[in-house]
């Protein structure tokens, strides 16, 4: 890579918010004049069932989502009513005008008679379906809503939803809503109301669970709606309602309080359904969860060991084969895989993006770092070597753009965004009796250290000199494996003796109630934080997540959640549209591994975690 006139680091900000405000045009979600161009719409066709019976008299709308900020107001865009007829069918004239060919717009169903005797009106009947672009549509398109759009809609789009008619994004996250309707075609075809979707060859999309909840809505969607305590609406609100909260009082509002809350009633939820139910095969017993995953399986994620999120919502994974002396830097997406890079005669452990969407790599056996380019090529003037780089592990960057890797030693290295050593030939010493296997840079340019060996944090301040009252001990630290920095400076931390969650404050004071435990923590081995400060965990002694709010409160079962999808689990990372990305060190088959994305469970942060601290905006929302 060249060396640039100005630091790279000084662009960071001004690139991150051209970069929005491209998506944002792209999309053409945005209020703005010059970031979209308002079109017509085309006319279309459609048709509206609940299981297998068609809805007549139903209302329909066609929505653009907001971008005011989250779940904001979404923009009807239908100027006349639209009532399906005696079989269920519609058809739009093109009485619709979208800001731009490339907004994202999505249907809401209400009400309507489900093959009922005549006259009957169900008011309790929401169904849903994620259209795409405004200008995919056309006399040739036909839109199929049931119960599988809706379960595929709501669970993509929770991040972003209220209710159905309040789902919004911010001016700077059109990305991830426009990523999220993408995931939400892979789980279900709009078109067929059939799943799988759309999704990749190397997708298992989840369709017996996809079935089993669309059945559990299709109880109350076929009936009159009455929310009596022993009909099959009455049943599945109380199920469905969250503990303290409100029931809801439509079947988009009960899935929308399954997805918020997927291990809470799982089995109350699963006992409201009927076997038999219109959409088969569904599940045999009840899960511990109703998270929704999406594993890929391939060949180029044998034995991954670490993976990262960039701008655009693209999982880098790492991997490296048993025998192998060549690792795989691969990048993924809802699309499957979008490029692969072997990396001849290079053993990889570890992965980070810069601000640039650049990969930076350590490999331990030849102690040095190696720095690719966003397209994967290898950048000028490395691998970096220098600044005491011994064995190198962990990475993470500053601020500054500067990368800081822990060494095999009591020693961290620090090399600039050009990879020149700012750390003396032998490291800056953390003082720990062992290496660091977590690091994590707070917005004050210090680096945190977890100590395993001596069961304490260090804080080295970017000159790399202790910081008073640093190592930090206490608050239930127990084998400390992976740390987390918040939005107030202090750091959360997994225990992976301890099966527990240590938080700490900026100060390094052990936080009132910590360490945590619950939520189906077991030896848990990495963290990470949402864009609402909530934390997630990945556990090495289970097949599972676990997920604590910031209060420290056990969100997740005692079984975490994900067991089902997950085969080892190992690294956890989430993305901008709230997924919460997995790799899995088990094979599915002899030489394949995969990586799993849990469905809209996060709340979206922004990527990669580099950018996040250079623009003080750690565990924020984009």
């Amino acid at each position: 890579m060249t060396v640039d006139a100005v630091p790279r680091w000084t662009r960071t900000l001004a690139v991150g918010v051209t970069a929005a405000i491209v998506a944002l045009g792209a999309t053409g979600c945005g209020l703005s004049p010059a970031a979209a161009v308002p079109v017509v719409g085309n006319s279309f066709s459609g048709h509206i069932l609940g299981g297998i019976q068609p809805v007549s008299n139903a209302t329909i709308q066609m929505y653009a989502p907001g971008t005011n900020g989250y779940g904001t107001a979404a923009l009807a865009l239908l100027n006349r009513p639209v009532i399906t007829d005696a079989n269920g069918n519609f058809s739009i004239a093109g009485d619709f005008t979208c800001p731009s060919a490339s907004t994202p717009v999505y249907m809401v169903v209400t009400g309507g008679n489900p093959g009922l005797a005549a006259g009957t009106n169900n008011a309790a009947l929401s169904l849903m379906g994620l259209i795409g672009p405004c200008g995919s549509l056309g006399p040739s398109s036909f839109i199929l809503l049931n119960e599988r759009t809706t379960v595929a809609a709501v669970w993509a789009l929770t991040p972003f939803m209220v209710d159905a008619t309040h789902i919004g994004t911010s001016p700077t996250n059109v990305q991830g809503l426009v990523n999220a309707f993408s995931i939400a075609a892979n789980l279900v075809n709009i078109s067929s109301g059939s799943t799988p979707g759309t999704a990749p060859s190397i997708a298992t999309i989840p369709s017996a669970e996809i079935n089993t909840l669309a059945d559990i809505l299709s109880g109350c969607v076929n009936s009159n709606g009455s929310t009596s305590p022993l009909t099959a609406c009455g049943r599945l609100f109380a199920a469905a309602t969250p503990s303290g909260g409100v029931a809801p009082t439509d079947t988009v509002g009960a899935a929308l309080d399954i997805s918020r809350n997927p291990g809470h009633n799982a089995g109350t939820i699963f006992s409201t359904f009927s076997s038999t139910g219109p959409y088969q095969p569904t599940l045999g017993s009840a899960p511990s969860d109703w998270t929704i995953s999406i594993n890929y399986a391939s060949t180029a994620f044998a034995t991954p060991s670490d993976l990262a999120i960039d701008s655009q919502g693209n999982a880098w994974v790492v991997s490296t084969p048993g025998s192998s002396s060549t690792s795989v830097v691969s990048v993924l997406n809802f699309g499957g895989i979008v490029a692969s890079y072997p990396q001849a005669g290079s053993t990889f452990a570890h992965i980070a993006l810069d601000a640039f969407d650049d990969p930076w790599l350590t490999n331990t056996f030849s102690s040095n770092v190696t720095e690719l380019t966003n397209s994967g090529t290898r950048a000028t003037l490395n691998p970096f070597s220098g600044g005491g780089v011994q064995g190198p592990g962990p990475l993470a960057f500053d601020g500054y753009g500067n990368a800081w890797v822990a060494d095999n030693g009591p020693t961290m290295s620090k090399l600039s965004a050009n990879g020149a050593a700012l750390s003396p030939s032998t490291g800056f010493a953390t003082g720990g009796v062992s290496g660091p296997v977590g690091i994590a840079l707070d917005t004050s340019g210090n680096a945190w250290i977890a100590d395993s060996g001596g069961n304490e944090l260090t804080v080295l301040s970017n000159t790399g000199l202790q910081i008073p009252g640093s190592p930090y001990t206490g608050g239930g630290l127990d084998q400390p494996f992976a740390l987390a920095i918040d939005s107030t400076g202090g750091a959360w931390v997994a225990n992976n003796h301890g099966s527990s969650l240590s938080r700490f404050s900026n100060a390094g004071s052990p936080i009132s109630g910590s360490p945590y435990y619950g939520a189906g923590l077991n030896q848990p081995i990495g963290l990470a934080l949402d864009g609402l400060g909530n934390v997630w965990l990945v556990n090495s002694g289970s097949n599972s997540v676990s997920e604590f709010l910031s209060s420290g409160r056990a969100q997740s079962g005692a079984g975490g959640y994900g067991s089902s999808a997950l085969g080892n689990p190992y690294r956890l990372a989430i993305d901008r549209s709230g997924s919460v990305w997995i790799a899995n060190l088990a094979g599915s088959s002899s030489g394949t591994s995969t990586i799993t994305q849990m469905v809209g469970v996060a709340a979206p942060v922004i990527t990669p975690l580099a950018l996040a601290i250079q623009n003080n905006a750690l565990n924020q929302r984009p």
